[in-house]
């Protein structure tokens, strides 16, 4: 028979090896770079998204930038001034910048269609112009002189858009 001895009692598995402290440091830092991307790229999705027609700024929004520190009643002369001074649509801009566009990039260029494009733009700027300059003077009108004092402190202010400052 065999010998108690002899026979090799069957030997436990080798302990498993601990894993190095590398690695765990190598996965936080790994889950926080994905984090710190991921809160990037919606950060400039965010960005991009609000800020993609900076260029196409409407009417209405630089009148509401003009208003927004005027008192109520000044406010109001401003707007029905512009209204009734509007000689152009308030959406004339948008669609003639890719005209412009179009001019440039035209086979074969054409100088003098492009200049033509530009006088035409020209054009409609001062009549733009022309009505916000009326609206501020039936503003200005409207105001008393403390009012147009204040307006023209605000004016002058530099900072973040928001409610105009308590005077």
């Amino acid at each position: 028979m065999s010998d108690p001895s002899s026979a090799t009692a069957p030997q436990a598995p080798p302990p498993a090896p601990a894993k190095p402290r590398a690695n765990r440091w190598l996965a936080i830092g790994l889950i926080a770079s994905v984090a710190f991307n991921l809160a990037f790229i919606g950060w400039g999705a965010t960005r991009f998204y609000k800020w993609r027609h900076m260029g196409e700024r409407p009417a209405g929004q630089i009148e509401e930038m003009i208003t927004r520190r005027m008192p109520e009643q000044a406010a109001g002369a401003f707007r029905m001034a512009m209204e009734k001074n509007r000689k152009i649509t308030p959406g004339a801009f948008h669609d003639f910048r890719r005209e412009i566009a179009a001019a440039l990039v035209a086979e074969p260029y054409d100088p003098a269609k492009l200049a033509a494009l530009l006088d035409e733009h020209r054009r409609r700027l001062d009549l733009f112009q022309e009505g916000l300059q009326s609206g501020l003077l039936a503003a200005a009108d409207a105001m008393s002189p403390e009012e147009r004092q204040r307006y023209a402190r605000r004016m002058l202010r530099h900072g973040p858009p928001g409610p105009p400052p308590r005077d």
